[in-house]
């Protein structure tokens, strides 16, 4: 089984002295770590960001031009956001807010490669792919402290972006520290105690990493827009589904027929054909004997346009691969696949069984890579790496 990650991000802008988030930070590692998880801790401070100048490389699917800039460490922080499987967010309160650190990281918290900027265009819906791509489906937790008030609305700041890029904040605590904070203006008066000897706080802290890595693998989101009816992999009979497609002749789609094991279905409404061809050309390249077919989504037409129209302009795009379509969304809808997150990839037996279902805001280079996986076990071959599908590798 592989080993859950929970990475500690410390949000205080201090280079020096003690720190009580970042101390209660790393109580929380303690915890994760009492039920088995691999943790790290990194400070926000430690990884210098250029500031977002606005320029919208990320929002016109272009990785930003920011990266070339030698001073600017993002890359080298995005690696660990990949990395982990959880987080938890640790900050002081400044001026009853967040300080600077967190806004300037957030601005520019977008991929570090362009094969995980693919989307048609910006819109609010595509943020998560956008913005969040390393948080989907993930957990975290938050804690939040001062030297007296302000935690509440320290909190509160970031939990809609954390909700828009679907990670699931399934804790969050703020802690009025007063005599055990480490401001020298506590610290230092005959009182001041030191956030070392806030047993409380500990606790809480720690039993917020155990929580959090025993969440791991939960979501409160519909992740990646997988349906669930099909579930991942259940070998769930869906033979009665795919007679609903039928190809340019309008023929019934056969799935026996073809060359192999596996038949694999890219389903994608217009809106998504550009990112549908990609996954089908990389498939081919990097597989050539699988046998691919697109699922062309037709949604309910109009009554000036008929069906014909439809497959005349279909058939006179020179696809590659066999051409499935999926009138009024039949097949789509009876598999409970969202109109929003495709492409889809659907990977079926000869007798019609579910094998994979892939959802469609995976990256294409996880798609496929996953794609390859599962042919090479249907195939009983053994896992070998595909090196033209890794991007940025993860950190050491």
């Amino acid at each position: 089984m592989r080993t859950k990650n929970v990475l500690g991000i410390c949000g205080s802008p201090k280079t020096s002295g003690p720190s009580a988030s970042e101390f209660l930070c790393r109580q929380a590692m303690r915890g994760a770590e009492e039920v088995g998880a691999a943790t790290r801790v990194i400070r926000l401070v430690d990884y210098p960001i250029v500031d977002c100048d606005g320029c919208g490389d990320c929002m016109n699917r272009t990785p930003c031009h920011l990266f070339k800039r030698p001073e600017d460490r993002y890359i080298q922080l995005y690696k660990h956001i990949k990395w982990a499987d959880a987080f938890v967010f640790a900050s002081p309160v400044y001026a009853l807010g967040l300080p600077f650190t967190w806004k300037q990281w957030l601005d520019r918290c977008e991929p570090a490669n362009a094969d995980e900027l693919q989307y048609q265009y910006y819109n609010y819906e595509v943020a998560a792919d956008v913005k969040g791509t390393a948080f989907q489906g993930k957990v975290a937790a938050q804690i939040v402290t001062s030297a007296g008030i302000g935690q509440e609305w320290a909190m509160a700041s970031l939990m809609p972006l954390w909700t828009n890029v679907k990670l699931s904040v399934i804790a969050s605590v703020g802690l009025s520290l007063i005599e055990f904070d480490e401001q020298p203006g506590i610290r230092t008066k005959p009182w001041g105690q030191g956030v070392e000897n806030a047993e409380y706080a500990i606790e809480i802290s720690r039993q917020i990493g155990r929580r959090v890595a025993d969440a791991i693998g939960f979501s409160t989101f519909n992740v990646n827009g997988s349906s669930p009816r099909l579930g991942r992999s259940d070998g769930r009979d869906i033979s009665e589904q795919l007679t609903l497609l039928t190809d340019l002749a309008d023929h019934p789609a056969d799935v026996s027929d073809g060359p192999g094991d596996l038949t694999v279905l890219v389903v994608a409404g217009q809106a998504k054909s550009e990112e549908a061809q990609q996954r089908i050309e990389r498939i081919r390249k990097l597989a050539p004997q699988l046998d691919v077919r697109l699922v062309a989504v037709v949604d309910q037409l109009p009554h000036f346009i008929t069906r014909d129209f439809v497959k005349d302009k279909i058939a006179g795009q020179g696809h590659q691969v066999p051409v499935l379509l999926d009138w009024d969304r039949g097949f789509s809808g009876e598999l409970g696949l969202s109109a929003n997150v495709e492409p889809y990839l659907i990977v079926v037996d000869r007798l019609g069984r579910l094998v994979r279902q892939i959802s469609g805001t995976h990256t294409t280079r996880d798609a496929v890579t996953e794609v390859l996986a599962v042919s090479r076990d249907a195939a009983g071959q053994s896992p070998v790496p595909v090196s033209v599908e890794i991007g940025m590798g993860e950190p050491t």
